[in-house]
């Protein structure tokens, strides 16, 4: 049996971290990436040696995985599910979904590109995913992860410096969603994986399913099973094989004060004897919505906090994301983790207005005492029923447009509320909801335009006395 040491420490509030590592012990490391290897067989690159490594590697970066082949397809992708204790299978509302639960893209209204960097004790995991709707062949996309470590440091059982090695891993998941019916959608992945370890490599392919149910808007549930086709990765030399886990997640989520707060759950379970039961549990809050986002959670291993802006464009929005892990399975002495991530929405199927002017007299003597409402939309079936709010800064609706089937493309309003009253001066805002016929609903929300009462346009003859 091939043996090796690794010795490292790391710091935290003072304290350090001393572990030896065996072939047996892997689930327990807390160890150093940077290793000192003790090959006994007298080959510093024999196929066996490198396996230990890429097993010993995944143990360093994920420990509470426990070292099982495809661990660092485990870990969260972004800011905003990390932050939800990577509790996302019952709620899966943006292009990540592809990772946790690919059944839920089936809901996405709009095209979705989400990015984010996290740099794990020295070494780097990136992500990147792109959700793509479509009104009549469902939804499509894709997500790719990478993980990178450079300066693995190895030496021979004389512990004489032979040089570093280069390890990455990646995957790569291709991912198509449909909605049969109202309540329920269907997802699968097509999944690619690639380990390099110096000059060995090995690849796979295999496969995940979703399925992703909301007999209510407010109400969603998920199931996924990741690795149902689980990848084999094969050495090009020396044969070894690893085959990823099949892993099952179920997942709910609730949404409250229309959706401006959310409570996630998940539980994961692999088949794998020795791991248990999994839960996750998370929220997430709009104290402003939808430009401020809070968000906490934990999993099996760590407390999570985060934050997210978000800023609307009509019909585009770009957001950052934060949030720190704080890993309580080694009581806090694992240095804070800090991932940051972008999220772009546009196109797609949504809904927004453009007022001309920005700004207006209601006056009847003055030339601009209207404001000109353009409506754009675009929905995945045939209008149902729209209706239009206008709200003041209170949040009151001074101002209400509705009707059935195709909305006008142009609306117009000369400052009055529903009643005929003229509205008082300042800043407006504006809702709007369509509902088409297969009961999906696209809302938005926005600033609108700005009233200033001024008196009929005239001129004032000054003349000086003698």
């Amino acid at each position: 049996m091939v043996k090796f040491e690794t010795a490292g420490s790391l710091h935290s509030q003072g304290h350090s971290i001393r572990k030896r590592c065996s072939i047996v012990s892997l689930a327990n490391s807390f160890c150093k990436p940077k290793a000192i290897l003790q090959p006994k067989m007298g080959s510093f690159f024999s196929p066996m040696l490198l396996l230990t490594i890429y097993f010993l590697l995944l143990t360093f970066a994920f420990a509470q995985d426990g070292g099982t082949p495809g661990a660092f397809l485990n870990y969260g992708m972004s800011p905003r599910t990390t932050a939800l204790g990577k509790a996302f299978t019952g709620l899966a509302d943006d292009a990540e979904a592809i990772y946790y639960n690919p059944a839920g893209l089936a809901q996405l209204y709009s095209h979705n590109i989400k990015s984010s960097y996290l740099d794990l004790y020295g070494h780097q995991l990136g992500f990147l995913g792109y959700a793509l709707p479509t009104r009549r062949y469902g939804t499509f996309g894709v997500n790719i992860i990478h993980l990178r470590a450079k300066g693995i440091e190895g030496r021979d059982e004389n512990m004489i410096y032979f040089g570093d090695f280069y390890f990455a891993q990646s995957c790569v998941l291709i991912s198509y969603a449909y909605q049969p019916a109202r309540p329920i959608s269907l997802g699968m992945n097509l999944k690619f994986s690639d380990t390099k370890i110096a000059q060995y490599n090995a690849v796979g392919m295999g496969g995940d399913a979703g399925l992703f149910l909301f007999p209510r808007r407010d109400y969603t549930f998920g199931i996924a099973v990741q690795n149902l086709l689980g990848p084999k990765l094969t050495f090009t030399q020396g044969g070894e094989t690893d085959e990823y886990p099949i892993t099952f997640r179920f997942g709910g989520a609730i949404k409250l004060y229309q959706g401006r707060a959310i409570i996630v759950g998940d539980v994961v379970k692999d088949i794998l004897e020795f791991t248990s039961l999994k839960p996750r549990l998370g929220f997430e809050f709009y104290p402003v919505y939808p430009i401020l986002a809070i968000r906490g959670g934990f999993d099996e291993n760590s407390l999570n906090a985060g934050v997210g802006v978000r800023k609307p464009f009509g019909n585009m929005s770009i957001g950052i994301d934060y949030a720190i892990e704080m890993n309580y399975k080694s009581d806090f002495l694992l240095p804070y983790r800090h991932r940051i991530g972008v999220i772009i929405e546009f196109g797609g199927f949504r809904t927004w207005i453009v007022a001309n002017p920005k700004q207006f007299s209601p006056n009847p003597g003055r030339k601009e005492n209207i404001t000109w409402l353009d409506l754009h939309y675009s929905t995945k079936s045939e209008v149902q029923r729209w209706q239009l709010l206008i709200k003041n800064r209170y949040g009151e609706i001074v101002r209400t447009y509705s009707g059935w089937e195709t909305p006008p493309l142009r609306l117009s309003w000369d400052g009055l509320d529903d009643v005929g009253r003229r509205v008082a001066d300042g800043k407006y805002y504006y809702e709007i909801i369509i509902i088409d016929k297969a009961g999906e609903t696209i809302t938005f929300s926005d600033y609108l335009c700005n009233i200033i009462t001024l008196g009929p346009a005239g001129e004032i003859e000054f003349i000086p006395q003698e």
